[in-house]
């Protein structure tokens, strides 16, 4: 045991650069899960918000926003709320929806999540709510060339693909292709739409997603 002694020092040494290499490598994600468990901390949505804005801009902001959304529906109610909010609130960039949608488009149970959260939050009945985004889209669908939507409107149009029955049909949803995926919905649907009644919760109990 004498004679191993010495190599302990060593070993402690070169355990502790292989730690701060592996920390250096992975600094930006770590600096990212860290931004976003502090979004699940904030006292407020406000607060929440202010913890937001800072991972939507600069170069890296792409992998922030990935590290963000990647944590929606993994457990955390009040971390799903605040970003849920902010995603339908003005002050969210378009590339940050881009990427909750596209986080969306790789899971059912999170796009019924987010039907869910839809419906509860509409300003008016969501039956209504799902009437005036058909309408709108009915008429647009009728343009040639169609037009491009924004990425709010993608999920919107998820929601309303969600609660009408047909989430399988546009997992892969953008701007550009959602007149294609609206017109076999629109081919299909019924005359008339379901009844969507407003959830009493603003989302359905805690799923873990991988």
């Amino acid at each position: 045991m004498q004679l191993r002694t010495p190599l302990l020092p060593t070993f402690l040494l070169l355990s502790a650069i292989a730690i701060g290499l592996w920390a250096y490598q992975n600094w930006t994600r770590l600096c990212s899960q860290w931004a976003s468990y502090r979004v699940g901390t904030a006292q407020s949505f406000n607060e929440a918000q202010a913890r937001i804005a800072p991972l939507e801009t600069g170069a890296d902001c792409d992998a922030k926003m990935a590290q963000l959304v990647g944590k929606w529906g993994t457990g955390n109610r009040q971390f799903d709320l605040y970003l849920a909010e902010h995603i339908c609130d003005a002050a969210a960039t378009d590339r940050l929806r881009e990427a909750f949608s596209q986080r969306l488009s790789r899971s059912a149970d999170l796009r019924r999540r987010w039907a869910h959260y839809w419906s509860h939050r509409t300003p008016i009945p969501p039956d209504e709510q799902v009437q005036s985004i058909v309408s709108y889209l009915d008429t647009l669908a009728t343009v040639d060339p169609p037009r491009a939507i924004t990425w709010r409107e993608v999920l919107d149009l998820r929601a309303v693909f969600e609660l009408t029955g047909n989430s399988r049909s546009a997992p892969d949803l953008s701007p550009t292709n959602w007149h294609q995926y609206y017109r076999v919905w629109f081919e299909t649907r019924p005359d008339a739409l379901p009844h969507i009644p407003r959830p009493q919760t603003p989302l359905p109990d805690v799923r873990k997603t991988p």
